[in-house]
């Protein structure tokens, strides 16, 4: 069975990783106030430096980008200023902050890549089992054959672990690293080497036959054996 190792992807298959930071309540908002804020918004810290912009807010949380890092930060932490919404934290501390938790959260989601694990895919379908985990990346169990893919295209999902390709997404990149089914191409290559091997032999035989040179005994016979004529006898006249 041919291994695949699909690693032309990885950047498209990694997961974006949105790290979580939980900022403490500005000063001058109240503590039990959540700031009106809508995507687009310009966050300032107290002191009126630009912390990022919001790119996006569910009702609870605001994920701010910061351009470096993006963190969701709950409403509740966020105090209306002048200019508009304030955070208690410069642009440095929330990266700082979000760098942390998100190592944190990397190297416990890492210690979930274990053999035998289930993998999805971004749309929810089972793409297979983990086989081995090594420096090298992930050997995925599939039902096209093993496929090597790089670590960091492995991410936390509803469902569990998830690789960010749909099915269709690595079995057509398993098809481009491979050039076929990996099934198939088990199949293919162990019917092809019976037929090299039966291939050879009457290959072998045909040559000792028209070898130049060689007699039809030597032909037929074991090399090393010792060939015996058998004379016929005359009778007497």
């Amino acid at each position: 069975m041919k291994h695949f190792a699909v690693f032309a992807l990885a950047s498209a298959a990694a997961l974006p990783g949105t790290a979580l930071a939980q900022a403490a309540a500005p000063a001058q908002a109240p503590a039990t106030g959540a700031a009106p804020v809508a995507a687009g918004a310009t966050v300032y810290d107290t002191s009126g430096g630009v912390v990022g912009t919001v790119e996006s807010t569910d009702g609870t949380n605001a994920v701010v980008n910061t351009g470096t890092v993006k963190a969701a930060i709950p409403l509740t932490s966020l105090g209306q200023g002048a200019q508009g919404p304030v955070l208690a934290m410069t642009k440095a501390q929330l990266e700082a902050a979000a760098g942390q938790q998100q190592e944190q959260a990397s190297a416990d989601f890492k210690s979930k890549l274990v053999p035998g694990a289930t993998v999805y895919g971004t749309g929810g379908t089972q793409l297979g089992t983990i086989k081995s985990v090594d420096a090298s990346g992930v050997t995925l169990t599939t039902a096209d054959g093993p496929v090597m893919l790089p670590t960091s295209g492995f991410g936390p999902g509803p469902q569990g672990i998830v690789l960010g390709m749909t099915a269709a997404q690595l079995k057509a990149a398993m098809t481009a690293a491979g050039g076929g089914n990996a099934s198939a191409s088990s199949a293919t290559s162990s019917t092809t080497a019976g037929d090299m091997a039966a291939g050879t032999t009457a290959a072998t035989g045909t040559e000792s036959a028209s070898t130049p040179g060689t007699t039809a005994d030597a032909s037929t016979s074991a090399p090393g054996a010792t060939t015996t004529t058998t004379k016929a006898k005359r009778k007497p006249r």
